[in-house]
Parts: structure tokens; C-alpha cells; sequence
């Protein structure tokens, strides 16, 4: 075990959270580095100004959105397009994603340096498992141009598991449900004496933003019978869309934790003007409900796929994230593996901070769980990367293949753990004993990347695989 200052930050779509662990001989202090010296989350809302000038972050922005619209360009969900090639525009300027977020953390960094007195050099960093390689490498980039040295990187819902480990010590198959602003991450965790095995990992793009939508969308049609005006909430300014919802997020915020109705005042909502609209729990269920039907459960029964199991094989469920207070939510995880199961963290949006700051304390070896390899034609599996041998830094070099028979493609069929994951045609010449070569490697993003290269018709083709299952050797 390590010993000294770890912070860990979980870089989110709505909220960014950072969290700092002490550790000495005599165990380690937490707390959450939350924006204004106290506990809460850092908004992850930027307001870039249309002539120039410094960018503005943060919460003081999300209370102000309408006075900042008037001189500024807001952006929210600068997560959802680390890797794309959206450009960003205001002003002469232009932006990437990654460009944004690296400003973000930049201004993360100093608020922290200002009101918690602790000045962030390195850090562990989380990431949904869902996350291609051009989106973790963006993450990457704007970590390190933030100043920050990236220690461990981790999977969201794997990091969010090793924060909450002493409460589930007892248990042997753990599952982690990390449902945050965008993204659902899923890891099945299985614990045996100093090792943790991850049995399977699944993502998807699900996040609370699609319930703030849904109430919005709900927010607005009321509006519009109060009003008798028929304008279609995606014809309302991007500003006036961004305020209805960041209203309604707080609704949905305030409905989790107490039970009770909430009153939504909209005001300066374009031709409308203002309105009330009141929301109690039993609304919201049957707002989130749908999503938690055609997604969420979806969502959880591909990662029980994945694994082999079934609910009754998970002896307990962690859920934590923005969005795990919904009651919905907790009825429906409760439903599906039983109320005994059932584990809600106290603090449950800082969990994954706090997992990718102890992922650096406990500094474990990541070795491949299961073994990638290519389908044969006889069904046999040809090893690219082998279980308990392969991991994290893992590099194979120059496996030449040769046709057998005289062909236009090569088929490559890749497995992970005997489930096919990627399909790849590769276009021959078609001679018998045609000679294609593989390469391959698992970076520190925790993905395989592999290379065939066909120097007969001097093509290359490149195969990622982002779900790996790894053993953390504690």
C-alpha cells in the first residue's frame, strides 16, 4: 500500500467530482474537493465569451445561465464529445472537446488550490467503460494539458466498487451499477483473497441528462396547454432549452431526496414568458420508469450475459452516481435482485472519485482475465493475448497468417473470453500461402488495439476492443 496524498477525479457529463485520500500507517483520511471550498460536485458547464475574453466555469454559470447567454456560449455534456471531431465555434474562436475540458479541469485545478489548499499535480482518472480509444486519449490529453500527471485510469463502475470494497467484503460476487449524467456503467466483480477479478463489464449511453429531457419535455407541453401558443420545444432557443432543463434536473434532484412535489417556476421561457408547473414523485416515476424499462434493465441483463449469470448469482449490488437516488430506480434494482442486495453508498456521486484515488494506493497488477484470441476455421481459438499472463502494457508483435485456400477476403473472427466481440474482412489477392501479419497491444487506456496489415494489397485494417476484463492483485 502506497502512502502519501491521492486525489482521484471522475470527470462527468453534468458534475465532475474530485476526491482526495490521506494515507499513512494508521489508514487514510477522506474528503470530497467539492467546488466553493464545501461538498458539492463541480458543475461541468462552460460559458465561452462570443467577443473574447476568459472562459467562465462552474456553478456560478449553471445559477446564471440567463445572464451569461447574453455575452457568452454555453456547453454542457463536453464529455459526450471527447474523440469526436465537433468543433466548437464562438466568436473567431474555434474549440475541440478536448480543448474545453482541458480549460475545465485547468479551472478545477486552481479552485481547488484556492479553497482546499491542495495542489493537484497527479491524480487517478475514471472512465466509462463504453469509451473508445479516440475518447480516452482526448480524456487523456486534457488531463495532462490541465497539468495533471494521470497516475491510474480506470473503469467508472470498477473504481466506484474499490471505494465502497469494505461493505462488501463479505460477499463474493459483487455487482456496481454507476448511473450518472451520460453514461451507465456496469462492472461484476468477483472477490478471492487478495485478488478481484472483474467477470464482465458493459457500458452504454444512458444517462440522467435523458431524464432531465423527458421532464423538460413533459415541462414544456404543459406550457404550451397553459399558454394556447404551439411552438415545439426543439424551436426554442438553445439557451431557453439548457435553462428549462438544468431547472428540471434540480426538480428531479429535490423529488429523489425528499418525496415531495416540486414546484417548477420558468421564467423568460422565450413567447411564453413565465409558468408553474408542479411535479410530484408519482410523475416522475412514470417519466423515468420507461427509460429504466428499455435501457437500465437491458443495459444490466447484457452485463449478466456477459458474465454467465443470472440475478440470483449476485450476492450483492452497489449503485451509486448522479442519478441513484431515483426511486424508481432503486424499486427496480430492488425488484430484479432483492432488497437484501441492494447497497446505496452514503455519498454515491463520490464514489468513483474516491475508487480512482485508492486504485493508487493499492497499485495493483492488471492482468487480463480472459483470453483474446482469433476464431479458427475448425472453431479453436489462436491466442492473441493470454489470461492471467497479458495485460496492461502487453505487446505482441508480428503473427503472420497464410491463406489456405485461394479467396477474395480473409475473415477475421476476434473473441474475448470465447464470446466474438469484432468481426474484420480483409481484402486479398487470393493466393494460396498469401501471408497477412497481426499486431497488437493493451495500452494504459485498457484497450486492445490490433493491427492486420496485408502487404499484398498494402491495405491495414485496426480492430479496438474496450470491454476487458482484468484481475487486480491487491
Amino acid at each position: 500500500m502506497g502512502k502519501g496524498n491521492f486525489i482521484g477525479i471522475n470527470f462527468g457529463t453534468t458534475n465532475t467530482a474530485v476526491f482526495h485520500l490521506q494515507s499513512t500507517d494508521d489508514g487514510y483520511g477522506k474528503a470530497a474537493l467539492g467546488e466553493g471550498g464545501g461538498n458539492v460536485p463541480f458543475s461541468s458547464i462552460v460559458a465561452i465569451p462570443k467577443n473574447g475574453g476568459p472562459l467562465e466555469f462552474g456553478r456560478s454559470v449553471k445559477r446564471r445561465q440567463e445572464e451569461f447567454a447574453q455575452n457568452y456560449e454555453i456547453f454542457t455534456s463536453m464529455k459526450s464529445y471527447l474523440g469526436t471531431d465537433k468543433e466548437f465555434v464562438v466568436g473567431s474562436e474555434k474549440y475541440t472537446a478536448t480543448d474545453i475540458t482541458a480549460e475545465f479541469l485547468k479551472y478545477v485545478k486552481e479552485h481547488i488550490l484556492q479553497f482546499h489548499e491542495i495542489d493537484i499535480t497527479e491524480a487517478g482518472v475514471a472512465f466509462p467503460i463504453g469509451f473508445s480509444l479516440e475518447a480516452r486519449l482526448a480524456l487523456r490529453s486534457a488531463v495532462e494539458r490541465a497539468g495533471i500527471t494521470i497516475k491510474s485510469f480506470v473503469p467508472e463502475s470498477t473504481a466506484a466498487y474499490f471505494a465502497n470494497r469494505e461493505i462488501t467484503r463479505g460477499y463474493s460476487r459483487v455487482m456496481v451499477l454507476d448511473w450518472g449524467g451520460g453514461t451507465f456503467d456496469i462492472s461484476i466483480l468477483n472477490q478471492e483473497k487478495n485478488t478481484v477479478k472483474e467477470i464482465a463489464v458493459f457500458g452504454e449511453k444512458i444517462g440522467g441528462d435523458d431524464i432531465d429531457m423527458e421532464i423538460a419535455g413533459y415541462v414544456h407541453t404543459e406550457i404550451v396547454k397553459k399558454s394556447g401558443l404551439n411552438i415545439p420545444f426543439d424551436s426554442m432557443k438553445p439557451t431557453e432549452r439548457d435553462h428549462i432543463m438544468d431547472i428540471c434536473e434540480s426538480a428531479k434532484i429535490a423529488i429523489s431526496l425528499t418525496g415531495e412535489e416540486y414546484g417548477i417556476n420558468v421564467s423568460n421561457y422565450g413567447e411564453y414568458g413565465s409558468k408553474h408547473v408542479t411535479i410530484n414523485v408519482e410523475l416522475l416515476n412514470s417519466l423515468v420508469e420507461p427509460i429504466i424499462e428499455s435501457k437500465v434493465l437491458r443495459a444490466i441483463d447484457t452485463a449478466l450475459e456477459r458474465a454467465g449469470l443470472t440475478p440470483s448469482g449476485i450476492d450483492s449490488v452497489i449503485i451509486v452516481g448522479g442519478s441513484s437516488n431515483l426511486s424508481a430506480y432503486e424499486t427496480a434494482i430492488s425488484n430484479l435482485f432483492g432488497a437484501d442486495k441492494f447497497v446505496l453508498p452514503q455519498k454515491p456521486q463520490w464514489s468513483t472519485a474516491e475508487g480512482a484515488a485508492l486504485m493508487q494506493i493499492i497499485r495493483g497488477s492488471f492482468k487480463l482475465k480472459d483470453t483474446i484470441g482469433i476464431e479458427l476455421s475448425d472453431g479453436s481459438i489462436f491466442p492473441v493475448f493470454k489470461a492471467n499472463e497479458d495485460g496492461v502494457g502487453s505487446k505482441i508483435k508480428s503473427i503472420v497468417f497464410s491463406l489456405v485456400e485461394e479467396t477474395q477476403n480473409a475473415n477475421f473472427i476476434f473473441t474475448n473470453g470465447g464470446q466474438i466481440e469484432e468481426r474484420i474482412t480483409v481484402p486479398t489477392k487470393g493466393f494460396i500461402d498469401e501471408q497477412i501479419r497481426l499486431d497488437a497491444e493493451i495500452g494504459e487506456d485498457q484497450i486492445a488495439v490490433i493491427t492486420i496489415y496485408n502487404p499484398y494489397t498494402n491495405t491495414t485494417h485496426k480492430v479496438e476492443m474496450n470491454k476487458l476484463t482484468f484481475h487486480y492483485d491487491i
